[in-house]
């Protein structure tokens, strides 16, 4: 009788250990999940935050498209505006810095532009030790989507589909 319960205990403590390690996988997948989620969750919050009504990018992206664009460094408004903007870049880079979001992402919804600002900004902007975060980004962002233009149409529908980013 006790060889049958010392087995049968021997079970439940097996059964015990398989449900508690399924537990810990289960729940360790669904935190990498939400805190993917919630990361994609800040970008995108960050990235609205550049194209909010009277943000830099939206009061030239008419001059982008057209290939007009320049900047007007005697505009102070439009400067403010710049600097404003070279902040907001900031915070998506420090998110990128941490693995956030993976950089196919940022390439496709912010490499286009990274492309028509990098040329407009200026040496004291290179040499300011506190941009250096911003236009870091801005330059990779711009090789890279540079880079993902070259593509052929079906490497890049790869590409996007690696990221999950077709429906």
């Amino acid at each position: 009788m006790n060889i049958a319960l010392e087995e049968a205990r021997n079970y439940a403590i097996i059964i015990g250990i398989l449900v508690a390690i399924c537990t810990y996988i289960t729940n360790s997948y669904f935190q990498f999940r939400n805190k993917s989620i919630e990361n994609m969750e800040r970008f995108l919050n960050a990235h609205d935050a550049l194209f909010k009504e009277g943000q830099y990018l939206v009061e030239n992206v008419h001059a982008m498209e057209s290939g007009d664009f320049k900047r007007d460094i005697n505009d102070k408004n439009m400067e403010l505006k710049f600097n404003r903007f070279l902040g907001d870049i900031e915070k998506i880079a420090l998110l990128t810095s941490h693995g956030a979001v993976p950089k196919e992402v940022q390439i496709y919804m912010l490499g286009w532009f990274a492309m028509k600002v990098q040329p407009v900004i200026n040496g004291a902007e290179r040499n300011n030790i506190y941009w250096e975060l911003s236009i870091h980004y801005i330059d990779e962002l711009s090789k890279a989507a540079s880079d993902y233009e070259k593509l052929p149409s079906k490497k890049r529908a790869k590409y996007l589909k690696k990221q999950k980013l077709v429906h």
